[in-house]
């Protein structure tokens, strides 16, 4: 069973609160205040519960995708492309990917709060280190969408990195295998522990 329609419910993003929250909220719209209306009682939520990680993990991934299309000024065809590829990848169905696309339309707005989003994503996320390298392989790939990775999106991959956890170092591991996939014609594809061919996630056994 495709578990984001589970994800896309409406309580969750009500029940995760804080800015990733205030976005889902704001894309789900009235299904989202309906979710609310249907909550019979508070259940007790805490960071690392499988549900709201993926909940984080879906909301997070394709705000921030579209924050990094809009740095260089311009939102790309290629960079719409691959945000479509990564859907099909979750086996989204039509709704599911209208919200995708809500999202990333969202993350592309002047004052999209990236910094306090972040901070949250990574409590979230708890201790999964392999969920936040798959969101970080995610946004360096699409950086390199439009052909390359420009100063404006290099820097902003670097600051989302250092607040996530990861070292200079470890960024800069992650740019050398995406872009040694990109030469060798696996540019569609994602990383998971540094070998290529891993694919987005499409049940929650994979979070």
């Amino acid at each position: 069973m495709n578990w984001w329609g589970k994800v896309l419910g409406g309580s969750f993003g009500f029940m995760l609160g804080g800015p990733l929250g205030a976005i889902l909220g704001t894309v789900l719209g009235h299904r989202f205040d309906k979710g609310i209306e249907g909550i019979k009682q508070q259940i007790p939520w805490h960071s690392g519960d499988q549900e709201r990680v993926q909940t984080a993990f879906f909301t997070a991934t394709f705000s921030i995708m579209g924050h990094i299309a809009k740095a260089d000024g311009v939102v790309s065809k290629e960079e719409i492309a691959l945000a479509q590829q990564l859907m099909a990848q979750m086996q989204l169905n039509p709704e599911q990917k209208q919200t995708a696309i809500r999202l990333f339309n969202e993350g592309k707005a002047a004052d999209f709060p990236l910094n306090e989003l972040l901070q949250q994503f990574r409590q979230e996320c708890h201790r999964r280190k392999n969920l936040l390298r798959m969101f970080m392989e995610i946004q360096i790939q699409a950086a390199y969408a439009d052909g390359s990775m420009d100063q404006s999106e290099r820097l902003l991959l670097l600051n989302i990195s250092q607040q996530l956890g990861f070292s200079r170092i470890e960024f800069e591991h992650l740019d050398s295998l995406i872009r040694a996939a990109r030469q060798f014609g696996g540019g569609g594809q994602y990383y998971q522990q540094g070998q290529p061919g891993h694919a987005a996630p499409t049940s929650a056994q994979q979070l």
